[in-house]
């Protein structure tokens, strides 16, 4: 894991990041953990813009830091109204990257995404419920696992689609995979010959998987882009969701925006391992808070214990945590926040290195945690007038503030 943080407020917006990566032998294993990833990426120095990463240090292999230094290069002193546009850009580059995301590469990671998808959901339930019956034959065999899949379509169902896929867009995978497809198939279903209706249900969880609003958590980075367009007075921070790439197409959301203006003077926006800071700035840790929302929407209103109460209890936990919200978190949150938005740009870098700092030495001093989080801490200033300016880094000389 990581942790970053922006600190921000109407004279610009302090990025820092940790150094740690975990990285494990895949299974579940051993873990390995480096203190020197990059994380926090400069476009240009001249351009208030920045990006940062969380979560897996790579996509589809290729690490971030190629991914985000070969786009700098890419860029080329152009320059956008907004940063929307720049987020766009970045989206539309990695898209392209065909040299980066070869067709091979690709089908490497559509196999992998789905043969984990095809396995967990189907293989692994169909094992567990053979195991418990005493005799079962193919046709039987067969039934049940057409009914694992059709009660798994319904929950893909409920999912919407995903913004910037085209409406067939799980249909063209589906059909540009298609030897593959087979492949993953005869390897997960060997000995098992499937009917050409199951088979078409096989098919159409891919057609699911692409074309929903769903990332598989071996299949999903956090990017996070910062800054300020060529129209924009004030900080702007856009956080994405990004999947895979396959037929042309690389599977995104926008999961978060945050602009500094009229509504809203200056914030602290925490990301990966984000319970400390969220804990300092409410006041109370986000785990205790849910605990203690969930155990008092739980208590009965009086001595009789019917089962209203029971049907009542997720309606009165909403209730009650919108309370606390905004009773108790929100009027604690607010006098720092409102020095935030004060807070001269040397001292937003320091706000930002030190809530970082925090985060990695409670961890440290955790017996039960591990120290996913850890220094060196890489601070950058960004700002209208300045550009983008390394406070604090690794590799580079800094700005002492």
């Amino acid at each position: 894991m990581t942790c970053e943080v922006a600190v921000m407020n109407k004279r610009g917006i302090a990025l820092a990041a940790d150094s740690a990566v975990t990285l494990s032998d895949g299974n579940g294993g051993r873990k390995k953990v480096y203190y020197t990833a990059e994380k926090l990426f400069s476009l240009s120095p001249k351009l208030p813009v920045a990006i940062m990463t969380y979560g897996p240090a790579d996509i589809m292999g290729v690490p971030w830091e190629t991914v985000v230094k070969v786009y700098a290069q890419k860029l080329d002193g152009r320059r956008f109204d907004t940063l929307a546009e720049y987020a766009q850009d970045f989206l539309t580059f990695i898209e392209g990257a065909d040299w980066l995301f070869p067709i091979k590469t690709q089908t490497h990671w559509l196999q992998s995404l789905i043969y984990n998808v095809w396995k967990g959901l189907y293989k692994d339930t169909l094992d567990t419920a053979l195991a418990k019956a005493v005799k079962t034959s193919r046709k039987d065999t067969l039934k049940k696992l057409a009914a694992i899949i059709e009660e798994d379509h319904k929950d893909w169902a409920r999912y919407p689609e995903l913004a910037c896929a085209a409406p067939d867009y799980g249909q063209h995978v589906r059909e540009t995979f298609a030897e593959a497809l087979d492949e993953i198939e005869s390897d997960l279903f060997e000995g098992f010959p499937l009917t050409p209706t199951l088979q078409e249900a096989l098919r159409k969880t891919v057609e699911f998987a692409y074309q929903k609003d769903w990332f598989h958590p071996r299949d999903g980075s956090h990017v996070v882009i910062a800054g300020m367009g060529e129209a924009e007075p004030f900080p702007v921070l856009l956080e994405y969701d990004i999947g895979t790439l396959a037929a042309g197409t690389l599977r995104y959301k926008k999961t978060d925006e945050t602009r500094v203006g009229d509504d809203l003077d200056g914030t602290v926006a925490p990301f990966g391992q984000d319970e400390i800071i969220h804990s300092l700035i409410q006041g109370i840790h986000p785990r205790v808070y849910e605990q203690f929302v969930k155990a008092a929407a739980c208590m009965p209103l009086d001595d009789t214990n019917n089962e209203e109460e029971s049907e009542r209890a997720e309606e009165r936990k909403e209730t009650l945590s919108t309370l606390v919200r905004n009773e108790v978190l929100r009027p604690y949150a607010e006098p720092l926040l409102s020095a935030v938005s004060a807070l001269p740009r040397q001292d937003l870098a320091k706000m930002a290195e030190s809530l970082v700092n925090l985060t990695a030495f409670l961890m440290r001093m955790t017996a039960n945690e591990e120290q996913t989080v850890s220094e060196p801490i890489d601070v950058a200033l960004l700002s209208k007038g300045d550009g983008f300016i390394w406070v604090k880094h690794k590799d580079v000389r800094t700005l002492a503030v």
